[in-house]
């Protein structure tokens, strides 16, 4: 891992930059959580979960560590939102689903 070989400045601007990128996964799980778009949103987990580890794998200062930690707690915050969400919308699914079925039960029921 090339960021680890960092120093000084460097080290600094990688934290950075990854800190952004893991501001910026919140929008990009929202979009892909209103548009149902589940592949999209388990590769979009799977890099912040990256993101998440290269930053913590930086020797970063006590001060920097408290404030990424304060950061990861923001984020478990908003994916228990998140979750919510989602799981509102496997209800309403499975609730379509069950409806389906009772539906094309009744219309065997009928045929027959």
């Amino acid at each position: 891992m090339l960021f680890l070989r960092l120093t000084g400045n460097s080290l600094m601007v990688v934290a950075s930059e990854l800190v952004v990128q893991l501001e910026d996964f919140v929008q990009l799980i929202d979009t892909a959580i209103e548009s149902e778009d589940w592949e999209g949103l388990n590769s979009l987990l799977v890099d912040r979960r990256a993101a998440l580890e290269q930053l913590c794998a930086l020797p970063l200062s006590p001060f920097e560590r408290k404030a990424v930690v304060a950061m990861m707690v923001q984020m478990q915050a908003t994916d228990r939102q998140f979750e919510a969400v989602v799981q509102s919308q496997k209800d309403a699914l499975q609730k379509q689903a069950f409806s389906l079925a009772h539906d094309r039960k009744v219309i065997q029921a009928y045929q027959t």
